[in-house]
């Protein structure tokens, strides 16, 4: 398996699946037409039938399509397994759901696919039958044992190639949200769904940079071996190059199973077959599975604010931990019924009552103010904070530089984005005076002060973290200012206004409040 993770827009993806394996078993696949399984957990079982099959001709396509939901996406992807493999308690997990898992989708997640896909051929059954010495379970007791060996229904179309796919995600934190970037991809020309052509990457690129929605990217490749992943601004030239390229490590890219009940003289196996529809529907992605998603996503947006929570001092938030602990508890409720069915796919299964899916999902909350203006007017106006995605990128000064001599001259900051794993520099005014040292700020430690003097400009400056280090440069000129951060407060940076010397200075700061919540 070949995954990449290239999110150079706004966030970075973890590689993890989110499943920590001490908690949850990795079953094997499927691998072969007219093999069992059990699909509502992927896992690849003994063969119980054989027939004839037909082999249809390979095909290429290039494709994109906008997905709003889990199901959507599933079906872009050409995912095979049941949702429950990728979000349950037990699953032989494939490729592409295991990619979906990266994902860390949230309840109001928007995905852009664009998939390449090369199809070398297709096996599809045509006729088939329990295989000689097999016969047909009759009673739970039997229905068990056959579950056991063959699962609940066997592979019956397999399809072999190669393919790419890659997915731009906005994590929008509402339905308002959700559907402002839909109006957004629609004004840009990114429709529902469409063939792909070299102008996608110019509107790809477009909504990208000035998309205002945390984001991230990732990509996989299956069916070439020792493939080069494209860059994100490179990856519609590479989708449409893709079908040329030779398959020298053949895929399985697509499967389709089929339940024992439609195999002759099987009709005693509805029991298991309902409690099958009961768990995943009649596709896959319905029945409990869906609310095994609703949790999961839930828990992802939650898990997403706590981290932003603990960058910045720790902020506590209560509904938003009691809700976590809510949704955790549902989610292994659910849990427990795929497994009962695991152990018994005739025993009596149940919706669990689910009061954490009531809440709705909580949505990042905070306010931001600026210290009092020091200096004055001349020069030109900046301010190095974008207030809508500063915090969502868990961003924060990380190293601070003065010019000085009778006056500040520049004011000279980096900030480092910890969700991108990127850092910028910015320069306020002129190359006059001399340089200071640098003042180093580690993650978790931020700017507590602001003192100095000034007038019609910024005479002295002193900026303080808060284990109490500071950079200090300038003259005696001006009157004396002291500003302290509040409590409960970070500095996200600064503003003011500059020309050849720092002539205006304030800080901006932001105090997080309580999540709010939408449904």
């Amino acid at each position: 398996m070949l995954k990449e993770e290239n999110n150079p827009v706004i966030a970075s993806v973890s590689a993890s699946t989110g499943r920590e394996a001490s908690e949850f078993v990795s079953m094997p696949l499927p691998a072969s037409l007219f093999q069992g399984t059990d699909s509502v957990s992927g896992t690849g079982l003994s063969t119980a039938v054989d027939g004839s099959y037909a082999t249809h001709g390979g095909t290429s396509s290039v494709v994109y399509q906008v997905a709003m939901d889990l199901d959507t996406l599933y079906k872009a992807l050409d995912v095979s397994q049941s949702v429950s493999v990728g979000f349950g308690p037990i699953g032989g997990v494939s490729e592409k759901s295991e990619f979906v898992q990266t994902l860390r989708l949230t309840t109001f997640s928007v995905n852009i696919v664009v998939r390449a896909k090369h199809v070398m051929g297709t096996d599809t059954a045509t006729a088939f039958k329990l295989k000689s010495g097999i016969n047909p379970p009759s009673g739970n007791s039997e229905l068990r044992n056959f579950f056991r060996s063959y699962g609940d229904a066997f592979v019956s179309s397999i399809t072999t190639g190669s393919e790419y796919y890659a997915v731009y995600t906005f994590y929008a934190q509402s339905k308002e949200e959700q559907q402002s970037v839909s109006i957004e991809l629609k004004a840009n020309g990114i429709f529902e769904f469409g063939s792909v052509d070299a102008g996608l990457q110019t509107k790809l690129n477009k909504v990208t940079t000035s998309t205002q929605v945390r984001l991230a990217f990732n990509q996989n490749i299956s069916g070439i071996a020792n493939p080069k992943f494209p860059k994100p601004d490179d990856m519609i030239d590479y989708a449409l190059a893709f079908p040329s390229l030779p398959i020298d490590a053949p895929a399985i890219v697509a499967f389709a199973v089929t339940g024992y009940e439609h195999v002759p003289n099987m009709s005693g196996f509805d029991p298991v077959a309902k409690n099958r529809e009961f768990l995943v529907g009649p596709d896959g992605g319905g029945g409990l599975s869906r609310y095994l998603v609703a949790e999961t996503e839930l828990l992802n947006q939650i898990e997403w604010l706590k981290k932003i929570y603990a960058f910045y001092q720790g902020f506590k938030d209560s509904k938003v931990d009691e809700v976590q602990r809510e949704a955790q508890a549902n989610l292994d409720a659910l849990n427990a019924q795929f497994l009962l069915y695991e152990n018994d796919p005739t025993a009596t299964l149940t919706k669990p009552a689910l009061p954490s899916l009531d809440m709705g999902t909580p949505m990042l909350e905070y306010s931001v103010a600026q210290s009092p203006t020091q200096g004055g007017n001349g020069g030109s106006p900046f301010n190095d904070v974008d207030i809508n995605t500063y915090i969502q990128n868990q961003t924060y000064v990380s190293a601070v530089q003065l010019r000085t001599g009778s006056e500040v001259d520049a004011l000279i900051v980096t900030y480092q984005a910890t969700a991108k794993s990127t850092s910028v520099q910015t320069y306020h005014g002129g190359g006059g005076g001399s340089l200071s040292q640098t003042l180093q700020v580690r993650p978790g430690q931020f700017i507590k002060k602001l003192s100095g003097r000034s007038a019609s400009r910024v005479d002295q400056l002193r900026i303080t973290l808060d284990d109490d280090r500071s950079v200090v440069g300038g003259g005696g000129g001006g009157s004396p200012f002291d500003w302290q951060v509040p409590s409960g407060s970070v500095v996200m940076g600064f503003a003011g206004r500059s020309g050849s010397r720092l002539d205006q200075v304030e800080a901006v700061y932001a105090t997080l409040k309580s999540a709010s919540w939408k449904k």
